[in-house]
């Protein structure tokens, strides 16, 4: 990497306009864990890119077999991360001045309420095993809906409400229309006992304009209280994911968020991205990342890419370092998508690019602004945000896509790479790209392509160390 911008000049281009080179909106986030052996890695990468997301709420509920209701090891946990990551802030905010500060970061982590078993586990009713190299032994009883969510207490002998849920409500009650993007890490128990709440508080207008602001992607269907959002057994007849032998129990009238997308299976992958030893050495948060993996971090991970421009994150079939999903059919709301019978190549293409981007962070926490690698700034025809370009021309004319303006922040040199996403696109002609690695290209609108569209990326990558990416998506209509 060739370090020729001065340290001053880098940080108050950074400032004003962002690591990626733009102002952009910031994408409004929830966090629901279970702080499992997996959750604190994931909650490791996020803080590292916490300054592109409002992170609204923390919230920590226990899952069973791993913690039972009464043990404190996953808020133990969570606050373990909290602390590392004060002691480097001072260190991160040089970065970039967005980095929460540790207090608002402690003011918005709250405890939930619950400690359901994981879905699959749901009738087994015990558990006995190693889990992460602890041992756990666990018990339960019938597990039904409403004797979890409502008034009143739960089988534990605790109210069914908590800190939890009373600052989701808060969060909830916001005046502000941007998506609130709700991270299911763990089980939605605390989520739903919310949204119970918050629908016997302002009325079922309020509640169904809230519901469309709701974009809620779930790593599993982690506990039976996700049968208020989805029929638990509509997705068990789907035969795409492990949901043991679990049945709905709920009974009323299900809440359809404007989004719900559930990943079945493709996170897997991310729990042995990262080794242990490639983490470990940067400073205090890394020291707390363990050989669990990072089972949940495909769902920040949506985003993340969001914002480097590889995809609009209202678009779930578009693709992303998340991976990519398609509608779940007739039998669910319009907004409901899976990655039932898509090839778990749609995450793995994006590990490479999503793990340089980590290691790069982890630098952070070692160097000065100038010493790190930063993303290009790719820019098409102009056009420097995050957004997808779309283009409407008249069959068999031609379009000029001019990048010759994208630039690296650090001076690095830049490789360009343009393909066509066929999975992406409606599109299912053949369609060439003549020159792939030109900053610049002439394409013609096929003239059979009708409604379809074509999705064409523009990766831009440097040769810092290590090697980072920036993107643009181009998606081409007919007039």
């Amino acid at each position: 990497m060739k370090n020729t911008i001065p340290a001053a000049i880098l940080f108050f281009t950074l400032l004003f306009l962002g690591n990626f080179g733009f102002a952009q909106e910031k994408y409004r986030v929830v966090i629901m864990t279970d702080m499992t052996h997996d959750d604190g890695n994931s909650l490791i990468r996020y803080l590292y890119y916490a300054p592109y997301f409002d992170t609204e709420a923390i919230i920590v509920t226990q899952q069973l077999p791993d913690f039972n209701f009464d043990q404190n090891g996953p808020w133990e946990k969570v606050n373990s991360i909290l602390d590392a990551y004060h002691k480097e802030f001072p260190h991160l905010s040089k970065h970039d001045p967005d980095f929460p500060r540790y207090e608002y970061l402690q003011s918005i982590t709250k405890k939930g309420r619950g400690a359901l078993p994981i879905i699959w586990l749901t009738n087994e009713r015990k558990f006995a095993a190693e889990i992460a190299g602890r041992y756990v032994e666990s018990e339960w009883g019938e597990i039904r809906f409403h004797d979890w969510i409502g008034d009143g207490l739960n089988p534990n002998g605790e109210p069914k409400d908590s800190e939890g849920s009373e600052f989701l409500i808060k969060v909830f009650e916001k005046e502000d229309d941007r998506p609130i993007f709700v991270q299911m890490w763990g089980g939605p128990i605390t989520f739903v006992q919310a949204l119970y709440r918050f629908q016997e508080k302002h009325g079922p207008e309020k509640f169904k304009q809230l519901l469309s602001k709701l974009h809620v992607f779930g790593i599993l269907l982690q506990d039976i209280t996700f049968d208020f959002l989805i029929d638990l057994d509509k997705v068990q007849a789907l035969k795409c994911t492990n949901m043991g032998t679990v049945t709905s129990t709920f009974e009323g009238e299900r809440a359809e968020v404007g989004w719900l997308l559930h990943d079945g299976g493709h996170f897997w992958k991310y729990l042995r991205v990262m080794e242990q030893a490639e983490v470990n050495g940067h400073g205090p948060m890394s020291e707390l990342y363990d050989h669990g993996g990072e089972g949940d971090s495909p769902a920040f991970l949506y985003l993340l890419s969001g914002v480097l421009g590889l995809n609009d994150p209202l678009y779930p079939t578009q693709g992303s370092w998340g991976s990519r999903f398609q509608p779940m059919g007739k039998d669910f709301p319009n907004g409901y998508y899976h990655t039932c019978g898509l090839d778990r190549m749609e995450l793995e293409r994006w590990i490479p690019e999503a793990k340089n981007s980590f290691l790069n962070r982890l630098q952070y926490s070692l160097k000065a602004p100038n010493e790190v690698n930063h993303e290009p700034v790719v820019i098409v025809n102009g056009k420097r945000d995050n957004k997808p370009l779309v283009l409407s021309g008249i069959p068999g004319n031609s379009f000029i896509l001019d990048a010759s303006a994208s630039f690296d922040p650090d001076g690095d040199d830049l490789v360009f790479h343009w393909f066509f996403y066929p999975e992406a696109s409606s599109y299912r002609g053949t369609f060439q790209i003549s020159d792939t690695t030109s900053n610049s290209l002439q394409i013609e609108i096929p003239k059979d392509l009708s409604d379809q569209e074509i999705h064409l990326i523009l990766e831009v990558k440097d040769n810092g160390t290590p090697g980072l990416v920036g993107y643009k998506r181009v998606i081409l209509k007919s007039q």
